[in-house]
């Protein structure tokens, strides 16, 4: 018996990892035998507990990550809704039934104030939700507020979230009132209502940035339309006989502008102007187009006189173009025996170029539109064959390069010497090609606008 009760104790040292010992009395054996099952079973019972802590540990875990698992299966599913809708309003409604399954609410709000006010609302809502939020104004901020208890709602828990854009413009806000389960709202629901205020003001931002874009498309062909308009109004045919050779471009430094240019014959006189409306963009150019039309019909209703054309012209431009806005100009008329009469209105020189002068017909008047009734002064000069007449506007001696260096009158009276025996044509691209060289792709800051006549006896 002692034999088998040795075993077992040898047995029992064995499980617990102990060294056994040699025992000679039967009784001594049972008491170290009792003493290994007490410590054995004080080992199980404390795997069992560690087990236990384990199982729910784990359990817990499982439950954090099946809960992690529908928020971003919830999240998921709005950026869903999001990128299949452009605008914000048709988003809000499937939004919150989507987050009806996740959080479980039983009033649900979204509210927009971007384009129109909007709110949908999912759930029985009381009606007297604005006049809350505006009662507690104070407790509402940026941040996402949650309430265990509303006394004003019920004793219901809430939680609200504003939906801010990235100006930190307040565009809307999510409110959610009360849970089915009859529990509070917890961090869970919390970062699942961040998130959707992210991702709502987000669509918002993209929508405004769509529209805005859309509007500057819309605006560029406007202005497309508008730019192939004005280069209609000037003139596609250049007077070119025995007596004149003719030729001029106009450059705006944006898509439309405010010079204006034209050449004509009427009469057996040749007639030519060059204006520059103050200002650029559709403003000056919708006062350059009125101009055109003016010019041309007072030159025919004064029977080609310069100076009576000038006289109605100007108060033509007073009443139309404003206190602010006005326009130079230097217009001619020539005859075909070299009669060249000039009326220059606050513009820069003409030029009259030949093989022994260069000469400048200086203004000796004001601008048109500055003052009603004024009577303008006609200049006349006796031209020579050969004779090189050559009108523009500022833009060009006031062209810039790179280092902020002007072009000049000087640089322009030296290439104008230099090319006057060429033609008309030669004479302006000759004139072109030296000021964009000389400005070295700097950006063109104002309109240019070239025209070059030769006469001929």
């Amino acid at each position: 018996m002692i034999k088998r009760l040795q075993e077992i104790y040898e047995r029992l040292c064995e499980i617990s990892g102990k060294e056994s010992k040699i025992f000679e009395s039967e009784e001594k054996l049972l008491n170290a035998i009792e003493e290994e099952i007490e410590k054995i079973n004080a080992e199980i019972l404390t795997y069992k507990q560690e087990l236990e802590s384990l199982t729910i540990l784990i359990e817990s875990q499982l439950e954090e990550i099946t809960r992690l698992y529908e928020e971003i299966s919830t999240l998921f599913e709005i950026s869903k809704i999001i990128a299949s809708n452009i605008e914000t309003k048709q988003i809000l409604r499937p939004i919150l039934y989507t987050l009806k399954k996740a959080i479980g609410f039983k009033c649900g709000i979204i509210s927009l104030n971007f384009d129109g006010k909007v709110v949908e609302t999912v759930g029985t809502c009381p009606e007297n939700i604005d006049q809350l939020l505006s009662e507690n104004a104070k407790e509402v901020s940026s941040e996402t507020v949650i309430k265990e208890r509303c006394e004003k709602l019920n004793g219901e828990s809430i939680i609200f979230k504003y939906i801010s854009t990235t100006s930190d413009e307040k565009s809307g806000y999510l409110l959610f009132v009360g849970k089915e389960s009859g529990s509070i709202f917890t961090a869970g629901d919390k970062k699942i209502v961040e998130s959707t205020a992210q991702q709502i003001s987000g669509s918002i931002e993209r929508e405004i940035a769509l529209k805005e874009e859309i509007e500057r498309e819309r605006l560029n062909q406007q202005i497309e339309i508008a730019r192939n308009i004005q280069l209609n109004f000037f003139p596609k045919k250049f007077p070119h006989d025995d007596n004149f050779d003719s030729f001029g471009e106009s450059t705006p430094a944006i898509h439309v502008g405010g010079d204006y240019f034209d050449i004509f014959v009427k009469n057996d006189f040749l007639f030519g102007i060059v204006a520059d409306v103050s200002g650029k963009g559709l403003p000056a150019s919708l006062i350059m187009s009125s101009m055109r039309g003016a010019f041309k019909s007072l030159i025919e209703s004064t029977d080609g006189d310069l100076k009576r054309t000038f006289n109605s012209l100007n108060n033509m431009v007073s009443v139309d173009v404003g206190e602010d806005r006005f326009v130079t100009c230097v217009s001619f008329k020539i005859s075909r025996d070299g009669v060249l009469e000039v009326i220059n209105a606050g513009h820069v020189p003409l030029y009259i170029v030949n093989s022994s002068s260069i000469s400048k017909v200086e203004s000796t008047n004001t601008p048109l539109g500055m003052f009603e009734d004024m009577d303008f002064e006609v200049q006349t000069f006796k031209l020579s064959s050969g004779d090189l007449i050559f009108a523009y506007t500022d833009g060009i001696p006031e062209a810039r390069n790179l280092s902020g260096e002007e072009y000049d009158f000087e640089r322009l009276e030296r290439i104008l010497k230099k090319v006057y025996l060429l033609s008309a044509k030669e004479i302006i691209y000759n004139v072109e090609n030296d000021v964009f060289r000389f400005s070295q792709g700097a950006p063109q800051h104002d309109d240019m606008t070239l025209l070059a006549i030769k006469y001929f006896n």
